[in-house]
This record gives C-alpha cells, sequence and structure tokens, in this order.
C-alpha cells in the first residue's frame, strides 16, 4: 500500500513464505476437521450438479486430457477440468461461503487443486485447501464490502490468488517460484463484474472455474521463469492490486494460522446467500401455520440494499441460474410449495403459480438492516391475506460472526443450523444424485482418510 517501505519484502513473496511454511500442527483439531468438511460439501455440489441439464454449460470449454473429476466419465486438461468442476459446484448455489468476505472460496481453490492433484495423498490435498482459503478470505475480508459494493464479484478475483498459493503448496514449489506465480495471478485474474450475477447471466456459474484456470496458468509461467513483477500487490507509481481490490491491506502473514475457516459457513438450502433471510423468515411464518399461495394478496420483503440488486423475477426462460439468484423466485417458489429444499428447484421451471406470485412480491430497502450488513443478513417478511389478516418472520442471519466449533451453516436463523451431522447427511443426499450410496460414503470416507481424522462424528 501507499507509504509502505520499499525495504519490506514484497507481499507476493511474504505470502509465499505462508503458503510453504504452514504446518499441519497450525492447524487447530476444529480446523483441520473443517477442511474435510469444506472438501466434502463441494464435492458433494459437483456431483449434484452434474446430474442436471444445465451441467452442459460446464462443458464448453472442455478439452480431452487426462484428469478425471467427480461425476465425470470423460477426461479432461487440468485446466478445462478445473473450469467444468468449478462450474458444477456452482450450478445449484449451495456451495460455501465467506462471511466476512463475500466470496465463495470452494469453486476455486478446490478445483484447482483436485484437478492438479495427481496421486498427491489426502493430507497435502487438506494442507493445499487450507493455504489456499486463507490467502483468499484475508484478501477478500480486507475489501469487503467495497469491492462488491465498487461492481466486482470477490469470489474470482480473490479466489485465483488463493488457489496459486493452494497450487503453490501442493506442488511444492520453491518460494521463488511461488512468489511469481502470485504475482503472475494477480496480474490476470478474471474480473468477474458484479453486474453479470444481478442481470442472473448463464455464464456466471463458470468464473470460479475460470479463476482455478488462471491460478494453473499462472504456475505454469512462474514454473517457465515468468512473473508480472514483484512488487504488483503494491502502489508504486501506480495503484497496486491491493489499491485496485479496494484492499484495506494484509497485515502479517506470517501469523496466520487458518483462523478464517471459522468464518466459512455451508448453506443448507439451494439459493443465492441474499435469499437465503427472506426464506428463512418464511418458516417463522410457517410455524404458525400453512399458507395456501391462493389465498396470498402480497408479500412484502424487507432487507439490506445489496439483496435487492438480486430482487428481479427471472425471465420467460426461467433459466436455472435466473431463479437460483433472485430472491423474488426464491420467497415465491418456497410460499407456492409450502417448503424451500432441492424439490424446489427439480419442480417444473414454469409454474404459472410461482410466476403469479413473483407480480405479488414487493422489495423494500430497512434502513435498520442496512446498518447491519455485512456482518448480519437480515430480512422481514409480511404476508397479506386476501382475507386482510397478515403474517410475518424474522430472520437475522449472522453471516460475518465466525465458530471454530461450529455450527457449520450461519446462525440467528429459525431453522436450527448445520451441525456435523447435517453436513454429512447435505454432502450424501447431494452425492447419491449421481452416485451408488455405496460409492458416495466411500468418498466421504477417502476424504477423511488423513491420519489425524476419523470420518465418523
Amino acid at each position: 500500500m501507499e507509504g509502505e517501505p520499499t525495504s519490506a519484502p514484497p507481499l507476493a513473496r511474504r505470502l509465499a513464505t505462508f503458503a510453504l511454511g504452514l504446518r499441519r500442527a497450525d492447524l487447530s483439531p476444529a480446523r483441520r476437521e473443517k477442511l474435510a468438511l469444506i472438501l466434502a460439501d463441494f464435492i458433494g455440489c459437483v456431483l449434484a450438479g452434474s446430474t442436471l441439464p444445465e451441467a452442459s454449460s460446464a462443458w464448453v470449454l472442455a478439452q480431452p486430457g487426462p484428469v478425471r473429476i467427480p461425476g465425470v466419465a470423460e477426461g479432461l486438461t487440468a485446466e478445462s477440468a478445473a473450469i467444468a468442476m468449478g462450474a458444477m459446484g456452482s450450478l445449484l448455489q449451495l456451495h460455501d461461503g465467506y462471511g466476512h468476505g463475500g466470496n465463495h472460496p470452494c469453486n476455486t481453490i478446490i478445483p484447482a487443486v483436485w484437478c492438479m492433484r495427481g496421486a498427491r495423498p489426502m493430507q497435502a490435498v487438506h494442507m493445499a485447501i487450507a493455504v489456499g482459503y486463507e490467502v483468499a478470505n484475508r484478501l477478500a475480508a480486507s475489501a469487503h464490502p467495497a469491492l462488491t459494493l465498487a461492481g466486482l464479484a470477490p469470489t474470482s478475483c480473490t479466489g485465483a490468488i488463493g488457489a496459486t498459493a493452494a497450487l503453490g503448496r501442493l506442488l511444492e514449489l520453491d518460494e521463488d517460484a511461488l512468489a511469481r506465480a502470485l504475482s503472475n495471478a494477480a496480474f490476470s485474474f478474471p474480473a468477474a463484474a458484479l453486474r453479470g450475477l444481478t442481470e442472473h447471466g448463464s455464464a456466471v456459474p463458470l468464473h470460479g472455474g475460470l479463476a482455478a484456470r488462471c491460478a494453473i496458468e499462472a504456475v505454469r509461467m512462474a514454473c517457465a521463469g515468468l512473473s508480472a513483477g514483484e512488487r504488483i500487490f503494491e502502489d508504486g507509481g501506480d495503484p497496486g492490486v491491493l489499491t485496485v481490490l479496494r484492499s484495506s491491506g494484509l497485515d502479517a502473514p506470517e501469523a496466520w494460522r487458518g483462523q478464517t475457516l471459522d468464518g466459512v459457513y455451508f448453506k443448507p438450502i439451494p439459493a443465492c446467500r441474499h435469499a437465503q433471510p427472506a426464506i428463512d423468515a418464511i418458516e417463522a411464518i410457517w410455524r404458525d401455520g400453512p399458507l395456501a399461495a391462493r389465498d396470498i394478496a402480497g408479500v412484502d420483503v424487507h432487507t439490506y440494499p445489496v439483496a435487492l440488486r438480486f430482487g428481479k423475477a427471472p425471465r420467460a426462460g426461467h433459466e436455472l441460474y435466473d431463479r437460483l439468484m433472485s430472491v423474488v423466485w426464491a420467497v415465491a417458489s418456497a410460499l407456492r410449495h409450502g417448503r424451500y429444499d432441492l424439490s424446489n428447484v427439480r419442480a417444473p421451471a414454469v409454474d404459472p403459480e410461482v410466476d403469479a406470485l413473483c407480480a405479488r412480491i414487493r422489495l423494500h430497502v430497512d434502513e435498520d438492516y442496512a446498518v447491519l450488513y455485512p456482518r448480519y443478513l437480515p430480512a422481514r417478511v409480511e404476508v397479506t391475506l386476501r382475507d386482510g389478516a397478515r403474517r410475518a418472520g424474522i430472520c437475522m442471519m449472522e453471516y460475518g460472526t465466525p465458530s471454530e466449533d461450529g455450527p457449520y451453516s450461519p446462525p440467528g436463523t429459525n431453522v436450527p443450523p448445520l451441525d456435523r451431522g447435517g453436513v454429512e447427511r447435505k454432502f450424501l443426499g447431494l452425492a447419491c444424485a449421481a452416485l451408488p450410496e455405496a460409492q458416495a460414503r466411500a468418498l466421504w470416507n477417502g476424504i477423511w482418510s488423513v491420519e489425524d481424522l476419523s470420518p465418523g462424528a
């Protein structure tokens, strides 16, 4: 950053030192277990995503090669496998998120690591993920919410850099090579415009995988001796990458011990994170009895301003991403079916009752909720019935509150957050969409095949 003495080691080198020096003993037992849950959760999302018609979008950049990914028989190059894996894991909007950074670390870091793993043991995979998550999450947190408000989605910007750090650890690069790779990633990461997300663009699920590909390419360039500059992160005669990303700076990487893993949460339902509070508020309404869609005259959703960016109803084609990124559609689907889970996604995409409800939903900014964002993602839903009766529910989702030992989905919800057993059930429910149960359980056990872990609860 501006004013930082140029005699200080470049940030790229300090990140490389951290990535190569983190020891498993530096991670608490709870964080070691969290790494297995993180990997399992995303692999489950990939497997379930592979069964969807929309999975075809993951293959538009595919090139044949030797790398195989879960749920897919064909072999791909590492780069195109990473794109496909990142895309399939994002399709259901069930992949993890980091509350303090607004990013999804899983769909960049895990595809890069998985597709470059080769025959390396599972412990090496876990440690690479630990490194990648810490770098991506720290960078995202240092720029949150300024980067989002400036119009860039943080996942690909921060994820490409985190995934590069992860690959450096996995491949055991030397410090010089990894510093070069990190500078290459900082120079070439995909800058995903938030506008693509708020427009519900069908190409958006690929952006995490594109960042994973960027990381692989950054490493390949570094191994050939190429670098984008030692101090690309820092300001000089022009803004450095930290300034471009609206970052407040990264302090003391040498002291990082996986603390950001505590703030990584798994999604209990398939929807954009900004739709989840409104859906959970409806859970409170259902406690007073069911609602029939035909009896609903109007719905008012009061929430924080960023959620309104995702307030558009789906277009006529009702494409999957268009639905899952729409607060209006998620609320309408929940009220139409009296529930919200994977069955809502599998229901017919075009439903006249859902469309009719979408037209009766109004979104409002609540100024009290606005000041609570991003630590809290609050929502209040008020349903007015045709007979004049009113029903209301509130959710105060604590997306920015870290917890080392769980729960593993955000607290402050009406539905109890996921515990470890809940994460395992989620994985099996997703994995069994593509695999026989015995294979799904074997995959779960394989993910836990590290000496100091046990797959049992």
